[in-house]
């Protein structure tokens, strides 16, 4: 690696690493601390890094601890879209850009893994929107002939797109209702489900201010 290329390359790991930073909510204060070493030792280190081929690993480690710190699927999607968003002219910074987006993809396949759906549209939702990143990203490898990086998307897209779609199948459906006056949650329960522990599904489902009030029209979880 010629030292224009090196330079390219610590310029896209530098401009990523405020981005991994931003992904945990700054509440988590000093549980954030591990990610920030890890962060700013990548930014410092990354000629090193790169150089001794263990920028991989110390990405990964630093997208773990993110995760592990709070970073959600929409933060962790935020870092992979800013890598995508590089323009890299060498070889070198090409392969910075596809190994940062296959990591953060393999981060949000975990963070997936972990999500509770409530309806068979929710996952259905989640689905749809982790295929159009693994496409991105596969189009992205494909273009670039990276073969390696081509074939760990795909095969990941499939392990996901497979989890959601079986998880779907044993989750409810979210269904239109209609009811002749406005009622409180509670009540609505009762008459939909005779359960009245599931109002607060209704209100969530419904967005309601106020749970004395629900619409007469609106959205429930099949019974």
């Amino acid at each position: 690696m010629t030292g224009t290329e090196a330079d390219e390359c610590i310029a896209i790991v530098e401009r990523l690493g405020p981005v991994i930073l931003s992904t945990v909510p700054s509440k988590k204060g000093m549980s954030a601390s591990a990610l920030r070493h890890s962060v700013g030792y990548m930014m410092a280190c990354a000629g090193d890094l790169l150089a001794s081929h263990d920028f991989a690993e110390q990405m990964r480690s630093c997208l773990d601890q993110a995760r592990m710190t709070g970073a959600g699927l929409v933060a962790m999607g935020q870092v992979r879209l800013a890598a995508l968003a590089e323009a890299p002219i060498s070889l070198p910074a090409t392969l910075t850009v596809l190994c940062t987006v296959r990591l953060c993809l393999a981060q949000e396949a975990r963070i997936v893994s972990e999500m509770v759906f409530r309806s068979r549209d929710d996952a259905a939702n989640t689905a749809a929107e982790m295929t159009a990143a693994f496409s991105a990203a596969a189009e992205v490898a494909s273009d670039d002939l990276d073969a390696g990086s081509y074939m760990a998307i795909i095969n990941l897209q499939a392990t996901v797109v497979k989890h959601l779609a079986d998880l779907g199948r044993v989750l409810p459906r979210v269904v239109n209702y209609r009811f002749a006056r406005v009622m409180p949650a509670l009540t609505m329960a009762q008459r939909a489900y005779a359960d009245g522990d599931r109002a607060q599904g209704l209100i969530d489902e419904n967005k309601v201010v106020h749970p004395a009030f629900m619409p007469m029209t609106g959205r429930m979880l099949a019974v």
